[in-house]
């Protein structure tokens, strides 16, 4: 019976995983191969001097650009493509054909839903849940999730509906249930959120640096 998982050097040694210079990957680490329904979407790719940390999964067609952290225990499905420099903290759950810019923060507990797009710099904080079927239908023919521009800042404890978009540089409060996009550039907090303030030239300057 086939193995739904393979070990570090199982997957190394069948060439389903490839492993940039300096690199460090934890020897818990599970590669799936392929999906329940046997479609393979490639190798899993890790770039240069990134960590992968202890009982990470990493189903196929994942790619980590360099520098890459993630956290221990957490999950990526199918085809994640990830920039440089980006960190994952520990017990993230990353679905399916997401992809995720340079330069982000994931942080612990969150669920990203699958078809998400980060653009660089975006920051989403810890517990946040994000929706891919408003519907709540199952099975569902229509999955949309959110797009996420760049340099935005998502607080801890918040959901995000699916099929919105969050403007350039916005940052949400914590703890805010967001159920309509967002312009670029403001302050935006509540349960639905609302649009609060605009956000400075030196606050936004200040927070990417």
């Amino acid at each position: 019976m086939e193995e739904l998982s393979m070990s570090r050097d199982e997957a190394l040694a069948a060439g389903l995983l490839i492993i940039g210079a300096r690199s460090r990957v934890a020897s818990s680490v599970r590669i799936v191969p392929r999906e329940d329904n046997g479609a393979d979407y490639g190798p899993v790719t890790i770039g240069e001097d990134c960590i992968i940390r202890e009982n990470v999964v990493l189903s196929t067609g994942t790619t980590f650009g360099n520098k890459v952290l993630v956290g221990h225990q957490s999950v990526f499905r199918r085809n994640i493509k990830v920039g440089s420099n980006t960190t994952f903290a520990h017990i993230v759950s990353i679905q399916r054909d997401i992809v995720i810019g340079e330069r982000c923060r994931v942080s612990a507990l969150t669920h990203l839903a699958g078809g998400s797009v980060l653009e660089d710099h975006v920051q989403i904080g810890a517990g946040v849940v994000t929706v891919d079927d408003n519907t709540l239908t199952w099975p569902t023919t229509k999955l949309e999730a959110s797009v996420y521009r760049r340099g935005c800042r998502i607080g801890s404890g918040c959901t995000v509906l699916g099929g919105l978009e969050i403007g350039q540089n916005t940052l949400v409060g914590a703890g805010s249930l967001v159920t309509r996009s967002l312009p670029p550039d403001v302050v935006a907090y509540g349960s639905p959120a609302y649009v609060q303030r605009d956000r400075s030239p030196e606050e936004i300057a200040q927070s990417s640096a």
